[in-house]
């Protein structure tokens, strides 16, 4: 028998934020594309990406929303066929999060007067290690390239700028 002081969640965290998520990307599209052109004519403009990585955004929340409905309807029907409290975010969970959080602000703080790829790097590094603690190789593996490729096709490919910092050595 179902208790009647319980109430059904219709959408849980997931969907509320793909819900939310996909009206600021279509506001921020609209904006970007009333933000003045430039007179210089060009294949794709300076507003490309914005507007691609907006456009992933939306699809990516359509996904989001579609599966954390159909995740929500396999966690009802196998809650209905035994009784379980539902799992709650664990408070190790919580301390990644934050960790993560405080690591981004870092980086957004450290960014400039650093440069962007030692930076880039030790935000990489940083992230990488708080989910696999100890893979130092293979984290440095993977961020100190990651950090240089990104600077070598936004600054020598896209012709955008990016903080040297440190390193003005490799500032075209």
């Amino acid at each position: 028998m179902k208790d009647p002081g319980k109430r059904k969640k219709v959408f849980n965290f997931d969907s509320i934020l793909a819900l939310a998520l996909i009206p600021i990307a279509l506001y921020l599209i609209y904006y970007q594309y009333s933000m003045p052109t430039s007179a210089i004519r060009q294949a794709l403009g300076p507003s490309f990406v914005p507007i691609a990585l907006l456009a992933g955004m939306i699809i990516t929340a359509v996904f989001l929303f579609v599966s954390s409905l159909h995740i929500e309807r396999k966690a009802s029907a196998a809650a209905s066929a035994q009784s379980e409290p539902e799992a709650k975010t664990s408070a190790r969970q919580k301390k990644v999060i934050v960790m993560i959080l405080l690591g981004l602000l870092v980086y957004a703080l450290i960014l400039t007067p650093v440069g962007f790829i030692i930076s880039t790097t030790l935000c990489i590094l940083y992230q990488a290690q708080l989910y696999e603690r100890g893979k130092w190789v293979r984290n440095l593996t993977v961020s100190i390239p990651f950090s240089f490729l990104v600077y070598y096709i936004f600054v020598y490919r896209l012709d955008v700028s990016l903080p040297a910092g440190i390193l003005e050595i490799l500032a075209p």
